[in-house]
Parts: structure tokens; C-alpha cells; sequence
């Protein structure tokens, strides 16, 4: 059973919640339903599970429920499972397919003691009114693939280990050689393997890599099928479809700012617009917006018609590239061009962590991979290396060299190991998924 950092969240929201339910929400097969599923049967007496994408009929019956009591008693009916308040965990997944579950469950909270949780996918839609959810009805959480110390935890590396990383990134100080050489190992497997719980798991007991390219691709139909199910206009469906299958092939270039004219020679951005916000919101893949000021706030000088555009999870964008890939990243060969599938990683592990997504771009001072804007509104500058010349970095150093500029931090991560030089902090790879914990450290001084 692959373990989860939400489940913590979960424990948070049983011990402090009033009358709110709990909304789950994420892409589809990140593993919501396993994750929920395991919390409800090691904290409840019995778990009251409708699946509406499953059942048929579940959609009807609970739309014909006429109050609270009605509703538990079709719950009750459709999960087979005797209903009891303060013991039995309510759980209703892949809401997508019921438009009016909340209403419903509104009033059901109002007037009843269990606790409920809620998942689904595509949420962020317009079939769905999950962007107008009553205030103070629902808490939410987003779930997103395994990070990198997820995948660590999945693949049994000792939890010191890892404790030793994070105890030398909150110190600043070199990684001891052996870790750092384990956690190396671990980070190009997880660039093969990614953090989809399928994929993960396949590979954890087969330790080979063709159930987990299965897995894989399995995961793409399903995101291709949910394209043509959900999506009624063709043109639109098409160009959804159109947007999503080339992320691999623009990543690849050597610009990877995503170039409407490699899609259709007149192609501009205001064709595709529907597209970009289609995939974004259904989770199935990140944007990168361009911002031509790095200030507070980064959405201010936001352009979203300039932007990168990665997988959800680097093992899918590692199933779709062409060529001796999975070799040349198990034998961690340098002729190979790491580059995106390194941003790639990095954008996952920010999104999942709380971040937004930006880049900077100016044709005066160059590209820096991602602009990061915390909690406090502080900036940090992110550079993703890949080669050996990691300390080639001219546009964040025009950036910190600028008047009127202020940068909290300025990380480079690369394949070496953590040290800092001049005004630059060098970071291994695999620590892009410890950055959420320097807010947590500087929130506790």
C-alpha cells in the first residue's frame, strides 16, 4: 500500500472540522479513491462508499432524494452499508457525474453529524460548480501524483535518509556522498517511473519497466477518452486533443515555450484558448506563465498566451518520448538532453506544493525557468540545470544584478551537491521537493 503525505490532511480535518465536508479534488488516477478508501477504514467503524461513475444509477437515485433523512437512506441503500453517526465515514466518489450533489449534501451537513468526504476529477470545469462551493459548507484539498519523497517512501528508502537531505537543506550544508548518490539513483528511476500510484506500484513489484509503461499508457487513454466524453463540441474536443498530444514534442525543442504555428502555421493563441483552460483545470497538465516583472504579485505582468506547458507527472511525459529514453536515463548518460523532463519534475513538485506556476522571459535578460512568490510575497528566482555547466546562468544573473530588484532567494538546481557561490544557492535535483518546507522553517522563526 503506497503511503500519502494527504492522509495527514485527512487525520486534520476529522480532528478540527465543524460541519464541513471534505472535497478531494485532483486529475483522474492520482489516487484519490485509494488514498480516502484506506483513511475511512483505519479511522471509522465502517465506510458508506456510492461511486457515481461506477453505479449507474446512483446519479438518479440520489437526485430524487426530498430531504437529509431520504438522502441517507439512499446512501445507505446504494452502499449496502448500515449508516450510524459519529462511526461511519460518508464517502462519495467521482461527484463529477452528479451536478446537484451539493445542494444535497448541504443540507444533509446542516442537519446530520457524519462526516462526509467528496472526490472527483475535472472538477474545475464548467459541468461542474465546484468555482462558486458555499463558504464554510466544504474544506478542499488537492491530491496530485506522488512527489519525489512519496516515490522515496514507496520504494522503501529509509526514512533517515531522507530526514538527512531535509536536516541539509535547512542547514545549507553538502549532502554526505552516500546519501546524496542513493537519493541520485532514486530521482532518475523517479523520472522513468513518475508518481501516478498505477504506474508506482507496478514498478515496485515487478521492478521492471513494461507494466509500468502499460500503466502508462493506460492512464493517457483514460485522459483521451475523458477529452471525447466531457468536451461536446468537436472543434473544441479536437483541439483539446491537438494541445495535449504535442506537450511531449514542444518540451523536446530546444525553445519549450509552446509554439501555436509547430501545431498549424496560422494558429494563434486566441484559436486555442479553450484548450489551455480545458487542460489546466481538469489537472492533466500544468501552465507556465510568462511575466515580463518579477515583483509582487507575478500575476500582475502574467501573460497567458506565452507559456510552457508539462505533463501532470514526469513519467508520463518519459512513456511518450521517442528514441532509447529509458536507457539512456537508467545509465544517466550526459549526451542526453535532460532539460525538460528536469522542468518538467520541477513544475510538478512546485504545483503540488502550493506554488504557481511562472517563468521569466525578456529578450534583453533572458529566461529564468520559474519565478516563485510565497506566502509572504516574497520572490525567488528557480534555475533548472541539467549539464555539467550548471553555473551558466546569465539571466538570473542579470535579473539579481538589476536596480530596484529584490529576490528573497536564488536556487539553481542541478546534478551536484548543495553548496553556495556568490549569490546563488546550488541545490541537488531531488531538493525542488523540499522548498515548501524553507516556508515552513521561516513561518516558525
Amino acid at each position: 500500500m503506497l503511503k500519502r503525505k494527504i492522509t495527514q490532511k485527512f487525520i486534520e480535518w476529522k480532528e478540527s472540522k465543524t460541519s464541513q465536508a471534505l472535497l478531494v479534488m485532483g486529475a483522474r488516477q492520482v489516487g484519490k479513491t485509494t488514498s480516502i478508501r484506506t483513511f475511512g477504514l483505519s479511522h471509522y467503524e465502517n465506510v458508506a462508499e456510492v461511486n457515481f461513475f461506477q453505479n449507474t444509477s446512483a446519479v438518479e437515485t440520489i437526485a430524487a432524494a426530498q430531504d437529509a433523512a431520504d438522502l441517507l437512506l439512499r446512501i445507505s441503500a446504494l452502499s449496502r452499508t448500515e449508516m450510524k453517526e459519529g462511526s461511519t465515514l460518508i464517502f462519495l466518489d467521482e461527484i463529477q457525474e452528479c451536478e446537484n450533489l451539493l445542494t444535497l449534501l448541504k443540507f444533509l451537513m446542516e442537519e446530520t453529524s457524519y462526516d462526509v468526504i467528496m472526490s472527483g476529477s475535472l472538477l474545475g470545469l464548467d459541468n461542474f460548480p465546484a468555482r462558486s462551493l458555499p463558504v464554510g459548507f466544504l474544506q478542499t484539498v488537492t491530491l496530485y501524483p506522488l512527489d519525489f519523497e512519496e516515490f522515496c517512501m514507496a520504494r522503501a528508502v529509509p526514512g533517515e535518509v531522507m530526514q538527512v537531505a531535509r536536516d541539509c537543506f535547512k542547514r545549507q550544508s553538502p549532502v554526505p556522498d552516500y546519501v546524496h548518490d542513493m537519493l541520485m539513483r532514486e530521482f532518475y528511476l523517479y523520472l522513468l517511473v513518475g508518481g501516478m500510484p498505477d504506474a508506482t506500484q507496478a514498478f515496485i513489484e515487478t521492478n521492471t519497466l513494461g507494466k509500468t509503461r502499460n500503466a502508462q499508457k493506460g492512464i493517457v487513454d483514460i485522459y483521451e477518452y475523458d477529452i471525447t466524453k466531457y468536451v461536446a463540441d468537436k472543434t473544441e474536443r479536437r483541439q483539446i486533443e491537438m494541445v495535449y498530444e504535442a506537450i511531449p514534442k514542444q518540451l523536446s525543442a530546444e525553445n519549450k515555450r509552446f509554439k501555436y504555428t509547430r501545431l498549424s502555421k496560422n494558429l494563434r493563441y486566441s484559436n486555442i484558448e479553450t484548450a489551455f483552460d480545458w487542460l489546466a483545470c481538469s489537472g492533466i497538465a500544468l501552465l507556465t506563465e510568462r511575466i515580463t516583472e518579477p515583483l509582487y504579485p507575478l500575476k500582475a505582468s502574467a501573460n497567458p498566451s506565452n507559456v510552457k506547458i508539462f505533463m501532470n507527472d514526469v513519467g508520463l511525459l518519459t512513456s511518450q518520448l521517442m528514441g532509447d529514453v529509458d536507457i539512456d536515463i537508467l545509465n544517466r548518460r550526459a549526451s542526453m538532453n535532460y532539460g525538460s523532463i528536469f522542468e518538467n519534475v520541477c513544475a510538478q513538485e512546485l504545483r503540488a506544493h502550493g506554488y504557481n506556476l511562472y517563468y521569466y522571459h525578456s529578450s534583453k535578460q533572458g529566461e529564468v525557468d520559474f519565478v516563485l512568490e510565497d506566502k509572504r510575497g516574497d520572490i525567488s528566482l528557480c534555475e533548472i540545470k541539467s549539464g555539467k555547466d550548471y553555473k551558466r546562468h546569465n539571466a538570473l544573473n542579470n535579473l539579481l544584478s538589476t536596480p530596484n530588484y529584490s529576490f528573497a532567494k536564488s536556487y539553481v538546481f542541478c546534478d551536484g551537491n548543495l553548496h553556495e557561490e556568490k549569490n546563488a544557492l546550488y541545490l541537488p535535483i531531488y531538493m525542488i521537493d523540499f522548498l515548501h518546507y524553507e516556508q515552513n522553517y521561516s513561518e516558525a522563526l
